[in-house]
Order: structure tokens, then sequence, then C-alpha cells
């Protein structure tokens, strides 16, 4: 599994109705997305006191069974039009370290944290599956992520975001073939 995440930091004064519109309008566009898991629309209001966030961010965040559907989306309309509308963005991707799927309460959830974290140099590689919670980690800039979801916003946490939509691509309803 991939992990891939990417964010946009808007202008403070950005309509962020604008953002939950658009989400509210596009998310169920990605159910059935072959060799998606789930994509979470993800976004931060700065004048939201809960968040605590000094920026207006949109960051969706996905889970793909592999690097052909990634590619795919990559390639598609979809996201040409996310470019147009926003930029180039700058795509960080993980592969999944630790688990079998995504994080276990995501359906549940009202929040995503992103944690990201240091691999040591001359690390013992294989300890790293002893993390907690749902990890990955490129190897590329030697970093892992920890990726939790909750229905509360998780203390201490700094990269937190509200899912706005959750979507569930064919690879979440059993079809293998993307």
């Amino acid at each position: 599994m991939i992990v891939m995440h990417y964010r946009f930091t808007l202008p403070a004064d950005y309509p962020m109705t604008t953002i939950e519109q658009r989400i509210r309008l596009n998310g169920a566009r990605l159910n059935g997305f072959p060799g998606l898991i789930a994509k979470a629309f993800l976004y931060a209001r700065r004048d939201d006191e809960e968040l605590a966030m000094a920026e207006n961010r949109y960051a969706p965040l996905y889970f793909w069974q592999d690097a052909s559907a990634m590619q795919r989306f990559l390639q598609s309309a979809g996201f040409q039009r996310l470019v147009d509308d926003f930029g180039w963005p700058v795509i960080e991707s993980w592969l999944a370290l630790n688990a079998d799927g995504v994080p276990d309460n995501l359906d549940q959830a009202r929040f995503i944290a992103l944690r990201r974290w240091a691999i040591a140099p001359h690390s013992c590689l294989a300890d790293l599956a002893n993390e907690t919670g749902f990890c990955a980690w490129d190897v590329s800039r030697w970093q892992g992520v920890t990726v939790t979801a909750s229905a509360g916003r998780p203390a201490g946490e700094q990269d937190v975001y509200r899912i706005g939509y959750l979507a569930r691509g064919a690879a979440a309803s059993g079809d293998q073939t993307g």
C-alpha cells in the first residue's frame, strides 16, 4: 500500500467555505476508483479554534493499493483540474510499514493527524515494524509517518485536519483489479 499526501496552504483571507463546497460537490467522484483504498478529503481553517492551525489548508490523504493506481489518478483529468485550480503540489508518498489497511477507525473519524519522524541512520529497519499505529516510510528521505484517525482532535498533534469526506475506491470493496 502507498500513502500519498499533498497540501495547499491558502491565503489567510481565503474563503474556506469554497474548499468545503468543493469537497461536498466532488468527494463522491472518487468512490469506486480502481486501486484506491480510501481518500480523506482533509482541510484546516485558521479560524477553527479546535484545530488551532496557523494556516488555511486543503490537504488530501490517499491510501493506494499500488503504484499503478496512484499513477492512473495523477494522470487523470480530475488531478489536472486540481493543478489548474491550485497549482503544482509537492506530493509526499510513503510505503505502508506495519499495517494491512488504513487506520482502523477511519470510517468513524472526524480528524486525521500526520506525525512525521526521522529514521535514524544505521537503524535496524526491521524494528520499524514495531512502531505503534498505522505507519509508513519513505526511504528516499529516511522519514516515517504515523497516521492517526480519531473522532476527537488528537491532543498535542500539530499537523491535524478535519475530514470533509471519505471516499472509498474499488479496492476497498474487494475489487483487486487496479
